[in-house]
């Protein structure tokens, strides 16, 4: 992890910079940077010798994940969240309205139902607020078997893994034909024996796997595969990446139960209102605050510290050091530049000539992809790689790279495929790129232990689309 020792700027002492100069390796604050654009393209200057600038970053974790708790309780009250919430609320009112009114062999089926809905949510919301975004969007819903079943049975075997010593020792406990009514009794509608209430090593079990519920519902919202959840040395390693703020997102949760318990006994009485269904909603609603709470902990949990547990790429924890701050000076346009020195303007010069040759060459790319005419595309793109990859749009360096996978050049493919993901990694052409890029390391360069990783990395950034399908499939390696 970067240190988070701020940087300061070479000229203002008392600023904090957030630009480094290539040329003269001045630390730059925003009053010494210039900006200035040319044509379609941003580029920071220095102010000092006009060199080119890049931007210093540094990894989000130096916002410790205590400090980002202190305004998430207002996660649950915002207009996403309350608009999800009313939705959540609704159908599981509805779902939980028609279990009561079927017979008993189908009333299974709707509550798991009822469960998989909601923790599809819960896991999705994990997710999105990992990669720092706040929309709250419900999944949509297009295979009931990937997108409810699925996460219905792995929240329920969290909880299931979560109580299993408390479970077996209530078995050994009370041994003979009754003992599976009375643990089932206990876990489902916390009836628990008077006996077990009395035992301490009972109550220590029960605690232990507490103190792991975070790290099985953050292994099944990463995708891990199910027997994971039984992995100890994974669970640990987690923990020991996560570090002290696993403790802290405990700490966190655990503050959070009396108010869920509480809001489930607020849910009971409304139930008992006779007026027909809003009750029933409001009731929904009002339980569902704290997990979508939970949710968002997790989520920040591995938004903080998710690179040390291998959720994500390094460089995706790597941020702006001044956030979206610009410079305070920009250069001049070029109609004021009339009197500059003959070394300005034929830099100038060179910057325009450079952006004619770039557009031509792209103009050339786009002509020859459209036309399938692999020779021309392939040379064109020769011509493009001076320049940045992200002014080259995604679908075209996926062109390149299927083409030159196709004509066994896997030193270009491989560099195309990384740009395609690179350039525009919110796009659908990230997915497959990283498929094909895995599949030209793993299956034409015998390189399997990095087509591993791309697969995995699939499977966590891009989860509950058709490349992550591809790659739980095709991937062979075994976590630790």
């Amino acid at each position: 992890m970067p240190s988070p020792t701020a940087i300061i700027c070479q000229t203002h002492r008392s600023a904090l910079a957030g630009w480094r100069c290539l040329v003269c390796q001045a630390a730059l604050c925003p009053e010494c940077a210039v900006g200035e654009r040319i044509q379609t393209v941003e580029l920071v200057r220095c102010g000092l010798c006009g060199g080119d600038a890049e931007v210093l970053r540094i990894h989000r974790g130096v916002v410790p994940l205590a400090h980002r708790l202190k305004s998430a309780w207002r996660y649950p009250f915002s207009l996403p969240a309350v608009q999800l919430v009313l939705a959540l609320g609704t159908f599981l009112a509805v779902m939980g309205w028609v279990a009561t009114m079927v017979p008993f062999f189908i009333r299974l089926p709707v509550l798991f139902f009822y469960a998989g809905t909601f923790w599809a949510t819960f896991f999705g919301l994990v997710r999105e607020s990992a990669r720092g975004d706040t929309s709250l969007d419900i999944p949509e819903f297009t295979e009931l078997g990937r997108d409810v079943l699925v996460p219905g049975l792995r929240g329920v075997l969290v909880f299931l893994v979560a109580s299993l010593p408390a479970l077996a020792f209530a078995l050994l406990a009370y041994p003979g034909v009754g003992a599976a009514t009375d643990v089932f009794s206990w876990v489902i509608l916390w009836r628990i024996p008077p006996a077990l209430v009395r035992d301490g090593m009972f109550w220590l079990l029960l605690v232990l796997g507490a103190l792991w519920l975070p790290t099985g519902l953050l292994l099944a919202a990463s995708h891990q595969p199910a027997r994971q959840l039984l992995n100890l040395r994974l669970a640990l390693r987690m923990v020991r990446g996560l570090g002290s703020d696993y403790g802290v997102a405990i700490a966190a949760l655990a503050g959070l139960v009396p108010v869920h318990l509480a809001a489930h006994v607020l849910a009971a009485g409304l139930r008992t209102v006779n007026f027909p269904f809003i009750p029933h909603v409001l009731a929904e609603c009002i339980t569902l605050v704290v997990p979508l709470l939970a949710a968002h902990i997790l989520g920040l949990l591995l938004y903080v510290r998710g690179d040390q547990v291998g959720y994500g790429e390094p460089r995706e924890y790597l941020e702006p050091l001044l956030g979206g701050t610009r410079p305070v000076r920009d250069a001049p346009p070029l109609v004021e530049h009339m009197a500059m020195d003959a070394r300005a303007q034929d830099a100038v010069t060179q910057a325009v000539d450079k952006e004619a040759v770039f557009d031509g060459a792209l103009d050339n790319l786009t002509t020859a992809v459209d036309a399938r005419n692999i020779p021309l595309a392939l040379a064109t793109y020769a011509e493009l790689e001076q320049f940045p990859a992200a002014r080259v749009p995604a679908a075209l360096h996926l062109f390149i790279g299927q083409a030159a996978a196709v004509e066994e050049n896997f030193p270009l493919a491989v560099a195309a495929l990384e740009r395609a993901a690179d350039v525009a990694p919110d796009q659908e052409t990230a997915p497959r790129a990283l498929v094909l890029l895995a599949r030209v390391l793993g299956e034409r360069m015998n390189d399997t232990a990095r087509a591993e990783e791309v697969y995995r990395y699939v499977q966590h950034r891009y989860p509950d689309t058709a490349a992550a399908r591809f790659a739980s499939k095709h991937a062979h390696y075994e976590p630790e």
